[in-house]
């Protein structure tokens, strides 16, 4: 029995002392993102979104999922979402609408793109709506499932596009045809087949990006849009009166960046983020994601999160009237609650690292579904039937578990000062794994782009985001959030605008500097690289010193 318990433990020794295989470049590129979840109105089930690469057919496959609450089990529906129209369930949870590049039916020789479908959860079979050749840019469900409404572009539009230019688009400020038509959708159910029948409610001189049909009054709600990004005084929220077609009425007239529409649990708040510039003490300042309730019994427009200081990435409505925050601070992003614009925000603790894209049910508060990630710890979808045991959640999906039989680099928080203004300034740093914390390491400074999003304590793998990749060549990776990042004040965000190189350029100077001071790297063994303004930046940096041995700058310019 002693020889038996001794190889037991010595067993026990090896297995914990067995060392994880090194992470590879392919490795890193199986990576699987999960777009969106959505709990169904019934609270029946969850609604997963799975993209991930198809490495033989040099291609991503998006696919959906239907997780059932009840038996823990997930379904499969669909490998061939398209990934332009975002999926949504029926007002009673019973169908799922969506757009497909494939054909879900046998012998079915149609174009996908001239089709809406619907897919039955009770019978699990697919039902086509014909749209025709119009391209769909968004739609939104009635408040039954008897109807849904669609918005297309104009034909005028379609065909310029089509005929002109075909699939090339110009750049062409005096000749700007935007321009949307939105249809209601009716829909008849018979025994197991379903007829439709289309009305135009409305032509548009604009483009139409999110769609929310409003019970309250029977009202349509929509964020305008521009081919032409510089309009700014194109991106409004407008509302439609659907017993008065006429009756056009603009929400919003200022510089922010509406975006994702959500209804109130009342039906009578209109809640969205928004980002961009804001007038604020008779000076327009560029400003954080924020969080806004608009009254559409007044117009009135109420900011939620007043009080916070950092960035907001994502919401969620709560049963009671409330809200879920996803509030970013730093390099972390947690879960917040407020009830109202005017109550405090209240943080939930849980794990460190980065929450995204929280989904609540519709009828039991406190539930919640979200997506996690964190340095060592690849993104998956959480399950919790308690927001205030964030840490108890369990994971329902496990799709990057090869990530977590790959031995990860292990990262920490480095803080420095710029020397000419003293404003203390936050980064990362991703050791080679097994060096952590070591000494007089080769260091590549990868900078983001932005320059809003910062890089933060999660973990996507992808073409972007690949310091894990290059600590696990032996790199000692160093992310730096620069002045004009998101998640450290609007100050610190503005302060980049009039200097938008040399400041966040000397901010990143500074930090090396100081990492070589430390003696963490070895300032005969510096690289510098960033794409898209992290590509800006690498550009200004090789001009100001030749310390950096080699750069990598994609999609950067200098004038």
């Amino acid at each position: 029995m002693k020889l038996f318990l001794l190889f037991i433990s010595k067993l026990i020794i090896c297995s914990s002392n067995e060392t994880k295989a090194k992470l590879t470049l392919d490795d890193y590129f199986d990576f699987t993102n999960y777009p969106s979840i959505n709990f169904s109105p019934n609270d029946q089930h969850l609604l997963i979104q799975l993209r991930r690469p198809l490495w033989n057919s040099h291609s991503y496959e998006n696919s959906l999922w239907v997780y059932n609450i009840e038996t823990k089990t997930k379904q499969l529906i669909t490998s061939a979402l398209s990934t332009s129209i975002k999926p949504q369930w029926s007002p009673s949870g019973s169908w799922i609408a969506c757009s497909l590049n494939k054909s879900p039916l046998p012998d079915e020789q149609s174009n996908p793109n001239e089709f809406l479908y619907l897919y039955s959860v009770v019978s699990n079979e697919w039902f086509p709506i014909h749209i025709g050749k119009m391209f769909l840019l968004t739609f939104t469900w009635s408040n039954d499932d008897s109807s849904l409404y669609i918005v297309t572009l104009t034909k005028e539009e379609q065909i310029l596009q089509e005929t002109e230019w075909k699939d090339v688009i110009q750049y062409r400020p005096s000749k700007s045809n935007d321009g949307s038509a939105i249809y209601r959708i009716d829909i008849v159910k018979n025994n197991r087949t379903i007829s439709t029948s289309r009305s135009l409610i409305k032509n548009l001189p604009f483009l139409i990006t999110e769609l929310l049909f409003i019970p309250f009054e029977e009202q349509l709600v929509f964020v305008s849009s521009s081919s032409l990004i510089e309009k700014m005084d194109k991106i409004e929220m407008y509302s439609l009166d659907l017993q008065n077609g006429s009756s056009l009425l603009r929400l919003t007239t200022n510089d922010l960046w509406e975006n994702d529409l959500r209804l109130s649990d009342d039906n009578k708040h209109v809640l969205f983020l928004a980002f961009n510039k804001e007038l604020t003490d008779g000076r327009l300042n560029s400003v954080q994601q924020r969080l806004y309730s608009l009254d559409l019994t007044n117009g009135h427009i109420e900011r939620f999160g007043k009080d916070f200081h950092g960035n907001i990435v994502g919401y969620m409505t709560k049963v009671d009237g409330g809200v879920y925050i996803l509030g970013q601070l730093g390099t972390e992003t947690q879960i917040y609650t407020q009830q109202s614009p005017t109550d405090r925000m209240v943080w939930h603790q849980g794990w460190n690292g980065t929450y995204e894209r929280i989904s609540s049910p519709s009828k039991r508060n406190g539930s919640i579904a979200f997506i996690y990630s964190s340095f060592e710890r690849p993104k998956e979808v959480y399950l919790t039937d308690n927001i205030d045991e964030l840490q108890s959640a369990k994971a329902i999906t496990n799709e990057n578990r090869l990530f977590t039989e790959r031995e990860l680099p292990k990262a920490q928080i480095y803080q420095w000062k710029n020397r000419e203004d003293q404003r203390t300034i936050e980064g990362i740093l991703h050791y080679p794994p097994g060096q952590f914390q070591s000494k007089s390491l080769p260091l590549l400074v990868l900078v983001h782009g932005g320059p809003g999003p910062a890089s933060t304590n999660s973990f996507t793998a992808d073409w972007y985001t690949w310091a894990p990749l290059a600590a696990s060549e032996g790199w000692l990776v160093f992310e730096p959030n620069y002045r004009g990042t998101f998640g450290y004040g609007d100050e610190f965000h503005n302060e980049i605008f009039g200097r938008p190189l040399s400041l966040p350029g000397k901010d990143i100077l500074f930090g090396v500097d100081q990492l070589v001071d430390d003696d963490i790297a070895d300032q005969n063994r510096l690289a510098v690289g960033g794409y898209s303004y992290g590509g800006f930046l690498t550009n200004w940096l090789i001009t100001q010193t030749t310390r950096f041995k080699a750069a990598l700058s994609g999609a950067g310019q200098m004038e």
